[in-house]
């Protein structure tokens, strides 16, 4: 009995997803496309976010409140991606290497927008931290080749699910004969 196979993910997104992907081209090549492979996953996360925060948390009954709620999420995600993917591609090119460096220079870079977000140093810190964080170990996995997350080993009614076991069955435990 064999598995049936997975339907392309790509047969099956939506237009926002459409067009270059962030590591089409090299590091240091095609600004436009770098800026648009990032900020399209930024658009989407804003618009889940307002519907989230519209839906549960602020229950806005104006197409107005739900604007500024798209308002308070798209800005700050988006810029934030475009912050990260300009000072990226910059710094790749002034420095003439391609290493996890131009990464955490990008997150940095995140920082003043942060800050103008929430204006709080706390959050301000902690966010960078874990976006330097986020940015070394995804450059580090494009570099060493290992995976940043896991890829989807079954599909069931459209939700994709992911291996998170740490040994396969078939190796462990080791069963006598």
């Amino acid at each position: 009995m064999s598995a049936r196979p997975l339907p392309k993910w790509e047969d099956n997104q939506l237009l926002l997803f459409k067009g270059p992907a962030y590591y089409d081209q090299p590091e240091g090549k095609d600004p436009i496309g770098k800026v648009w492979g990032i900020n399209k996953y930024a658009i989407a996360a804003s618009i889940g976010m307002t519907m989230i925060d519209s839906f549960y948390v602020t229950q806005a009954v104006t197409p107005l409140h739900v604007a500024q709620n798209f308002g308070y999420w798209c800005l700050p995600l988006t810029g934030l991606a475009t912050t990260f993917s300009c000072v990226t591609y910059i710094s790749t090119n002034l420095r003439g290497k391609d290493d996890r460096i131009n990464y955490l220079l990008g997150a940095m870079a995140c920082l003043p927008v942060l800050h103008a977000w929430k204006g709080t140093t706390s959050f301000t810190l902690y966010g960078t931290a874990i976006l330097m964080a986020a940015a070394f170990l995804k450059k580090d996995s494009k570099i060493n080749g290992w995976q940043f997350y896991t890829p989807p080993v079954r599909q069931h009614a459209n939700f994709q699910f992911s291996d998170m076991s740490l040994v396969k069955d078939n190796y462990w435990p080791k069963r006598p004969i």
